[in-house]
C-alpha cells in the first residue's frame, strides 16, 4: 500500500505541474492546483459490526485521522475536474470473543475523479462542492479471527463540499467535509460510510 500511494501522490503532482508549466497565466491565474493536507475520519458502522460479533467484549473505536492529496483542472471560474487521494487511517477494535483473545483493524484508501462546482465570494474565499466516484482498496483483520486479513477493492459514490482561503494569489487553505459511501463490500467484511473532514494547504502551479 505505501508503493501505491507514492506512486499516486508522484503521479498527481508531476502531471499537474508539467501542465501548469506550459501556461503562460501570471501567478495564482494558473487553472491548474494542487494541494495535500489530512484531517479527521470516522468510518461509520464499524463499530457496530464488531460489537454485534457474538461473544466479543472489548472496546473499539472507529474515529482515526489520515492524509489526503489531490490535483485538479478548473475549466472555468465555476466549473473544474478533479483528481483526489484519500489514505483512511485505520478503525481498530480490541477484546475478546467467547474469552480468546482477538485484534480487529480496517484500513485503507480512495482515489476519486470528481466534477466540482465553485462560488467565488469576493478575491480570497470561495465555496465549493465535488460529487463524483471513488475508487477504494481495503483490508482488514476481523475480530473473529487470530491473524486473518481480508483485502477487498471496489468503487462508490463521493460527495463533499467546503471553503477555500486564498491568502496568497499562488496558495490558500482548503477546508472540506466529505463522505465515502458503502466502502467495503459488506458480504465480504464491514461495510462503511467514511466521513472525512480535512485541511489542506492548495496551490497554483
Amino acid at each position: 500500500m505505501k508503493r501505491t500511494v507514492r506512486s499516486v501522490l508522484a503521479t498527481m503532482l508531476a502531471l499537474v505541474c508539467a501542465a501548469a508549466s506550459a501556461q503562460t497565466t501570471k501567478a495564482g491565474d494558473s487553472p491548474y492546483y494542487v494541494g495535500i493536507g489530512g484531517g479527521s475520519i470516522k468510518m461509520k458502522g464499524y463499530c457496530k459490526a464488531v460489537n454485534a460479533t457474538p461473544g466479543f467484549v472489548g472496546t473499539c473505536d472507529e474515529s482515526t485521522v489520515g492524509f489526503k492529496a489531490l490535483a485538479g483542472y478548473q475549466l472555468h471560474r465555476n466549473f473544474g475536474l478533479e483528481l483526489g487521494f484519500s489514505n483512511f487511517g485505520e478503525a481498530r477494535a480490541d477484546g475478546t470473543v467467547f474469552g480468546v483473545d482477538r485484534i480487529g483493524r480496517w484500513r485503507g484508501y480512495g482515489v476519486d475523479l470528481s466534477a466540482v462546482g465553485f462560488l467565488p465570494l469576493g478575491d480570497h474565499f470561495e465555496l465549493f462542492t465535488k460529487g463524483g466516484v471513488a475508487f477504494w482498496d481495503v483490508s482488514a483483520t476481523l475480530a473473529t479471527t487470530a491473524s486473518q486479513d481480508i483485502d477487498d477493492r471496489g468503487f462508490s459514490g463521493v460527495a463533499g463540499a467546503g471553503v477555500i482561503w486564498r491568502m496568497l494569489p499562488q496558495i490558500g487553505l482548503r477546508a472540506q467535509y466529505e463522505r465515502f459511501q458503502k466502502v467495503g463490500d459488506g458480504n465480504v467484511q464491514v461495510q462503511t460510510n467514511i466521513d472525512y473532514v480535512s485541511l489542506s494547504v492548495v496551490g497554483r502551479c
